[in-house]
């Protein structure tokens, strides 16, 4: 397939890199992107390894429409051995790299093995280098990002790691370009375990499926974008708003999921800086710019300029942590960016710590001296550095992650850390949404919204739902029943789109193709071959399937598919979602049903032999 490209394997240790084309079958049943991932880690990746040895994998995978003519198609997919829940590893991530690569016509970039010293990998004009770091090593993200950008010519796009990969913090992300970060599983230190300091690529000459430009399907796309009630918001405040939105909904995550709704909720909010000077930006082809660059005219960090933050980082920073001063949260986030450090788990982190020090779990002799009370953003801020940089005891207990932190603290604290699979759950109470409660469990990469993005269960219609999923009820955020048909499809959706490479925000949050007759009919178009929704399924079911089974490899039991006690036994005391409760079991089991899996959640071998899998697990 001439739109593929080739896959770059580049041997640190051995300090070579070595060029394939990827078999034409595995393209065919796994497309590109997260799902060229799940294939590779589960053939190559052994079992038994740690995620911080020089044998573990990372693989940067554009998606096999990235760097089309198809609006938003931008993302680029990056997978490994994740060193913060021992399962799989996986961020979408937009920005410029994934069109850069597949312009440099390279499908695939997978590094293994570890550098003696610091680099960075250069690609330009679909020529890969090494390239000495030792001076870039210690620095941060952007500095970083400046550095490699103004040795080249305009257009050049980077992904970077921080102090925070540096320092093998658990939790380490890789930040592209401006404000775009690759986060949530620790991605960031298993490049800094492999002296890997950077990626960069020029713009190339080679594009996917440029002959339809101007097709009347891919102006049919972007009408149906820019027509839909909720486009200008998504343009104006990308979903930062939404803080208020959940909060109204009685299901936040207020000082660490004590409680659902904040007393201050409108100053966390989006809407209360948004009489702050921005600048939109965009990922490639995107009719929607929902990135945005602040300048902050008031507050203690006045004069400031900060990426806007969107929905997650700024509850995680936020009401999570009883911070209610968006503008601290806004500073909070860019200062995770700037070390390499997931803002989401950051905040998720120093939530857990304020909750055991309110408990008096943890003195403030254990904080190195912080005061942790709840919004206390100067101590947020020390305590995001510590972190970083594994600094002092709590800093270095807290970058192990939730799990790791629970464990070695003891006396309880694990009655505190809310995660799945050692993934600190996101912003929603998932007993005000049993869709979302129900994907945090299931979660291949642990308790995330976005990997599932089971938004119908509050977007769609009762008559929409009863049509997609079979009962009305699948659109009623506080009912179990419908969730396990649902989050089904929208966990095979979420791993078409991202194999595909399109951005969720315009096509599945706008035009919410969750029966995937707008993606088919793009697909076709650029790939000069029929894409019908059924094949794209079953090719869905197939990477679900397949991250499954590489979680299995790695020591995954069903045992792991359970939300913390907290939400299946306290009802929410108060408030819209009041009473509300997750009754785990009575959907698990008929989600493991419906996707051919048994009932401990092990893919029956039926189902390895209809969806092809089988061979692979057998090597």
């Amino acid at each position: 397939m001439d739109y593929a490209g080739e896959v770059i394997e580049i041997d640190l240790g051995k300090g070579e890199i070595e060029r394939n084309h990827p078999d034409d079958a595995v393209v065919r049943d796994f497309l590109g992107g997260r799902g060229f991932n799940a294939h590779y880690l589960l053939k190559y990746l052994e079992e038994g390894i740690d995620a911080l040895d020089p044998e573990n994998l990372i693989v940067f995978s554009p998606g096999l429409l990235t760097g089309s003519d198809v609006y938003s198609s931008s993302r680029l997919h990056v997978g490994s051995l994740s060193p913060l829940t021992g399962f799989l590893g996986s961020s979408n991530v937009g920005g410029g790299l994934g069109v850069h690569l597949k312009q440099n016509g390279i499908f695939s970039l997978v590094v293994k093995g570890k550098a003696d010293k610091p680099v960075y990998v250069w690609i330009e004009q679909g020529k890969v280098e090494l390239k000495n770091a030792e001076d870039l090593w210690g620095s941060d993200t952007a500095e970083t990002r400046k550095v490699i950008r103004d040795s080249a010519e305009e257009g050049v796009s980077v992904g970077a790691i921080g102090p925070a990969g540096e320092s093998l913090a658990s939790m380490a992300c890789i930040m592209f370009d401006d404000g775009h970060a690759a986060g949530r599983t620790g991605m960031g230190a298993v490049m800094g375990s492999k002296m890997v300091k950077a990626i960069g690529a020029t713009p190339g000459d080679r594009r996917v499926g440029e002959e339809i430009q101007g097709d009347e399907s891919l102006r049919a796309y972007l009408d149906e974008v820019r027509t839909h009630p909720d486009y200008e918001e998504w343009a104006q405040y990308d979903n930062s708003i939404s803080v208020k939105w959940v909060d109204d909904l009685g299901a936040s995550s207020v000082r660490n999921y004590r409680k659902v709704q904040s007393e201050d909720v409108e100053e966390a909010d989006g809407r209360s800086f948004m009489d702050l000077p921005r600048t939109p930006s965009s990922c490639f082809r995107c009719p929607v710019h929902c990135k945005a660059e602040l300048e902050l005219t008031r507050g203690p960090n006045k004069g400031e300029k900060a990426e806007r933050p969107c929905f997650e980082p700024l509850v995680a920073l936020g009401p999570k942590c009883g911070n209610t001063d968006s503008l601290e949260s806004i500073s909070l986030h860019n200062k995770c960016n700037d070390l390499g450090l997931d803002s989401v788990e950051a905040g998720s982190l120093i939530a857990f710590a304020m909750d055991l020090y309110d408990r008096g779990i943890i003195t403030k002799e254990d904080a190195g001296g912080l005061d942790l009370e709840w919004g206390n953003s100067e101590a947020m801020t020390d305590l995001i550095d510590m972190i970083a940089n594994g600094n002092g005891w709590l800093g270095k207990t807290l970058s192990k992650g939730l799990k790791s932190a629970a464990e070695k603290i003891g006396q309880g604290a694990g009655e505190s850390a809310y995660h799945v699979k050692g993934l600190a759950m996101t912003a929603m109470d998932p007993r005000g949404f049993k869709a979302s409660g129900l994907g945090y469990a299931i979660g291949n990469r642990g308790s995330d919204f976005t990997s599932i993005y089971a938004r119908p269960e509050y977007s769609f219609s009762p008559e929409l739902a009863e049509e997609l999923f079979g009962t009305e009820k699948a659109a009623d955020r506080l009912s179990e029943e419908g969730k396990p048909q649902l989050v089904k499809r929208a966990a095979i959706v979420s791993g078409i789109v991202d194999s595909l490479g399109i951005c969720k925000v315009p096509l599945l949050s706008l035009v919410e193709d969750y029966d995937l007759s707008v993606t088919a009919e793009l697909a076709t178009k650029v790939l000069g071959k029929k894409m019908n929704r059924e094949d794209l399924l079953v090719i869905g079911e197939r990477i679900v399937t397949g991250e499954r089974l590489f979680n299995v490899k790695m020591g995954l039991t069903g045992e792991d598919d359970r939300l913390p006690e907290k939400f299946t036994s306290e009802p929410i005391p108060e408030g819209p979602a009041e009473g509300a409760v997750v009754d785990l079991e009575s959907m698990l089991g008929e989600f493991y049903s419906r996707m051919g899996w048994n009932h401990e959640g092990m893919p029956k071998e039926k189902k390895l032999k209809d969806l092809g899998l089988g061979k692979l697990v057998q090597g």
